[in-house]
């Protein structure tokens, strides 16, 4: 390999770091051909992790490698949310013995191809819901363990509102959901109006007001309720539930009262 080919894989092997899946238009935007890819490949300087996805052949990718692929070379508008963004933040409770098997990432886009080819210890669950008329509202960043680079998650405020987003009308997910909330002790109150003001989905808003009023937390007293928008009608929240008057849900009998 000549001396400028040498300069090029040099460069490639600093700006890809090692257990990050890049698809091949990243190299194509940073100026590899996909012949060079394939060269790469032959030479075993990268491994094909899949079509059109490759990395470092010294280090497995696991979820956070694929995340950051996702998020930091292509680009796509993806971020790491609900239950997930509670684990990461340290909120969640009963986090399964040997860590988290399913991360969950909230976005607006298509889900390549060369993401699925991807094969992963752990699974990833795509959601594509437009529960907020903005799809960057409230989006932090946390450490991913790869250099300085960081992944795009979910505040609190805006991971517990796409976990109440999937309570999914049984007394199971309602009643974890209550329990993850139960642990937001210090939520922040102007990301949850500023939120709560921008949430397109009634179930999520009245669900997020009734459980907040199950605990004395002092952040409670400064969401404006008034500023809501709560739509009319019932909805059922949980199936064979009582119906909760003040907000017309129906939640499990014992938190009926």
């Amino acid at each position: 390999m000549g001396l400028q080919k040498d300069k090029k894989l040099n460069k490639l092997m600093t700006l890809l770091p090692e257990g990050v899946a890049a698809p091949s238009s990243w190299f194509e935007y940073k100026g590899y051909s996909r012949q060079l890819v394939r060269k790469y490949v032959q030479g075993k300087w990268l491994v094909a992790l899949g079509r059109g996805v490759y990395a470092h052949p010294t280090a497995d990718v696991n979820w956070q490698g694929l995340v950051l692929g996702i998020q930091q070379l292509a680009e796509l508008p993806f971020h790491v949310g609900g239950i997930s963004a509670l684990n990461l933040e340290g909120y969640a409770h009963y986090l399964p013995l040997g860590g988290e098997k399913k991360y969950h990432l909230w976005g607006q886009a298509k889900v390549p191809a060369w993401v699925k080819a991807v094969t992963l210890k752990e699974e990833l669950q795509f959601h594509t819901s437009k529960i907020f008329d903005s799809s960057d509202n409230e989006v932090a960043t946390a450490p991913s363990g790869v250099r300085d680079w960081v992944l795009q998650v979910s505040t609190p405020e805006r991971a517990i509102m796409e976990v109440l987003y999937d309570v999914r009308g049984d007394a199971h997910s309602f009643t974890h959901a209550m329990e993850l909330f139960e642990g937001l002790t210090t939520l922040r109150p102007s990301k949850v109006n500023h939120l709560l003001q921008h949430c397109k989905s009634v179930k999520v808003k009245r669900l997020f007001l009734f459980m907040m009023e199950q605990f004395s937390y002092s952040w409670i007293k400064r969401v404006e309720i008034d500023r809501i928008d709560l739509g009319s009608g019932k909805r059922v929240v949980v199936k064979g539930g009582k119906l909760n008057k003040k907000y017309m849900i129906t939640v499990p009998e014992t938190y009926a009262a």
